[in-house]
């Protein structure tokens, strides 16, 4: 394999044709031209020192950061350059994301993306403003012919700014191919950011994999805090013990020079006893594959948590085209009861480097007693019936493919025999482990999926359904809910769980769980009571949130589609949006627009009946107008009117003299 520090001098030889990467050592070539430092340059503040605040394959929500986020001293309004000659191929404006953003396609097949523009130079500002009122609308997405706007090297086509889904104010700059894979712009040789500084650890999570596995000696992800030593490499203060097939999770992230901002990692290599099992490059990846960051990252601990693991193996499902792998993909296989060494190294795109080392000692031999094999065998009997009584002290857990019972404050003697039902007959599962007085039972789903589990006298509903595999169309109906999974829904295999809870509100299985593509549910309340289906919609109400998921009513059922799982009620939205004025004068018109749940969905306004464009900042929830003819003063009769995603209308008036 070539190793970062080599691949680095590859590209600014100009030696190497970047492909859609499959591993340093299997990149594919393509027709994309050859990485030539200088041909771009630098978009802001040229030839000063510059710094960043995010970089490319950064791991944001649902996607990796696309290219660089250029600092621009913390306030809007700086030049923005054309990074070489071209032609300007993409205006948009729009609400969340880029902002307002401009592409520019240059000679030799490459493109430039400068996202979050507060205003653009006056001949695309004009351009761009007329589209607007010949449409009537304020987002708005353009393409011009290619010799319609030229640019040249350095010519200011932007003022920087904070428009769209930005964070604060900075510059958004991207560097495609002609297939649209994301190209990392540092490798373009931009004298203007330095960067002497090492990427670093934060935690790493060790994680079983099976119901076999062990880390110190649970079935568990355990998160250790790595110290750094005195040579500048990473450890452990705290022994670690594994056995069977074990996962590694990094919370790590790298800086530049002169910025307090932490991004994401060029490169990661993981080593078992001095051989490669993993490698990870994140100097270009396809932009369609952006949504794979949900299984290349542990999703369930960045939705409960926030924090943002890589996965030191590839995960099943996870189709991206970044890793070169053993034949575990990855994982570790800990199988022969002997110590490992492990080491982890990062790579930033400046090839500063930081090293976690340590050794992984085997699990200690259970006792005689606790030996017990996990075999499932079938009894005679039938599915428990009346009431449900629920297990005491119980825990019910699904990690991927294993389903976690935990029994605490165990009585006297020997824990019982768990009975697992699915169906007519009973099956009989040992206990796996106790631990701290508590019993654990793992069940492998992809072996055994039992709707119920009983442990002594006490009954747990697991609500399992049904095992869906992705690749293939399938439909799921049963009582008041239908659910349509395309061949491209899922990432991975479901374990389909489905609940109904009072108050119209029912779930598919936890937020935790990624999904690719859209699933198409269908469902019919019980009662109807209190439902106003011009009103009434699907929320996800995962998580303590209330995130509008919409819907469309059709024969007393309401049908939607969501990319998320997780909890979902119908809540009826009958409070119309507030409208503030804050200006109304002949040179501008400004107000506030809020609403408190379903939120904007549309706004206008007209001065005398006539439309009036105007720019949106939801994060201010502003809108202020843009003159079509900026020596034309406003005068006459001010309306404006605003709709939220319920279809709630507020319209507010006023009179400018």
């Amino acid at each position: 394999m070539i190793k970062y520090k080599q691949f680095i001098n590859l590209v600014t030889a100009g030696l190497l044709l970047l492909g859609v990467h499959t591993g340093w050592g299997q990149a594919k070539k393509t027709n994309n031209p050859v990485i030539q430092p200088g041909y771009f340059m630098f978009p802001i503040m040229p030839g000063e020192a510059n710094s960043l605040s995010g970089g490319l394959g950064d791991l944001r929500a649902n996607h990796f950061h696309a290219g660089l986020d250029i600092r621009t001293k913390q306030r809007e309004g700086l030049d923005v350059y054309a990074a070489a000659d071209g032609y300007i191929s993409r205006i948009a404006v729009l609400t969340a994301g880029y902002g307002n953003v401009i592409f520019i396609k240059h000679p030799n097949g490459l493109t430039t993306v400068y996202g979050h523009l507060k205003v653009l130079n006056d001949t695309l500002a004009r351009y761009l403003r007329q589209e607007q009122y010949k449409r009537q609308t304020f987002e708005i997405d353009l393409r011009p012919e290619p010799g319609q706007f030229p640019v040249r090297k350095g010519e200011v086509i932007a003022l920087s700014g904070n428009t769209g889904g930005s964070g604060g104010p900075h510059l958004h700059f991207e560097i495609r191919d002609d297939k649209d894979n994301l190209l990392n712009p540092l490798l373009f040789g931009f004298n203007e950011i330095t960067d002497e500084v090492n990427p670093y650890f934060e935690k790493v999570a060790l994680r079983t994999l099976t119901p076999e596995s062990r880390v110190n000696g649970e079935f568990q992800r355990l998160v250790l805090t790595p110290v750094r030593r005195a040579d500048g490499s990473y450890g452990f203060n705290q022994p670690v013990t594994a056995s069977g097939l074990i996962g590694l999770e990094l919370l790590a992230f790298d800086k530049t020079s002169g910025s307090p901002f932490r991004s994401g990692l060029s490169c990661i290599e993981i080593k078992l006893d001095g051989r490669e099992v993993f490698a990870y490059n994140m100097d270009s990846f396809p932009n369609e594959q952006t949504r794979y960051i949900n299984v290349h990252m542990n999703y369930e601990a960045e939705q409960i948590s926030g924090q943002r693991y890589h996965r030191g193996y590839v995960a099943d499902g996870n189709a991206l085209t970044l890793y070169k792998m053993d034949n575990w993909r990855g994982k570790l296989p800990l199988l022969d009861g002997k110590p490992h060494e492990i080491t982890i190294t990062l790579y930033d795109a400046h090839q500063n480097s930081a090293q976690l080392r340590f050794t992984v000692q085997p699990e200690p031999a259970p006792p005689a007693e606790a030996t017990a094999t996990q075999t499932i065998t079938a009894t005679t009997g039938t599915t428990p019936t009346g009431t449900v009584e629920p297990v005491p002290s119980v825990s019910i857990a699904t990690d991927e493919n294993v389903l976690k019972l935990t029994v605490r404050n165990l009585p006297a003697g020997e824990p019982p025999v768990a009975q697992l039902y699915m169906g007519r007959w009973p099956e009989e599962l040992p206990v796996s482990y106790v631990k701290n007085n508590q019993a654990v039972y793992l069940i492998d789903l992809r072996k055994f999926m039992p709707d119920s589990v009983q442990i002594g006298s006490g009954i747990m509903r697991t609500f399992l359904q049904k095992r869906i595999v992705p690749g293939k169309e399938e439909t799921y109906e049963k009582e008041n809910v239908s659910l349509n999974f395309g061949p491209k829904t899922l990432f991975d295999t479901l374990f389909l769980a489905i609940r109904h809870m009072p108050g119209h509100v029912f779930e598919i299985n936890q937020h935790t769980i990624p999904v690719n593509e859209s699933l198409a549910v269908s469902y019919k309340p019980a009662d109807t009571t209190g439902i106003n289906p011009a009103r009434t919609q699907l929320y996800n109400t995962s998580g303590n949130r209330k995130q509008l998921v919409g819907g469309t009513w059709k024969d007393g059922r309401i049908e939607f589609k969501t990319r998320q799982l997780g909890r979902f009620q119908l809540l009826t939205d009958t409070i119309p949006p507030k409208v503030q004025f804050v200006a109304k004068t002949p040179g501008t018109i400004s107000a506030k627009i809020t609403d408190d749940l379903s939120g904007i969905n549309t706004f206008r306004a007209l001065i005398n009946g006539e439309w009036v464009l105007m720019l949106y900042d939801y994060k201010k929830a502003l809108i202020w107008s843009d003159k079509l003819d900026p020596a034309k003063p406003f005068k006459g009769d001010v309306t404006i009117e605003v709709t939220d995603r319920a279809g709630n209308v507020t319209t507010a008036s006023a009179v400018i003299p």
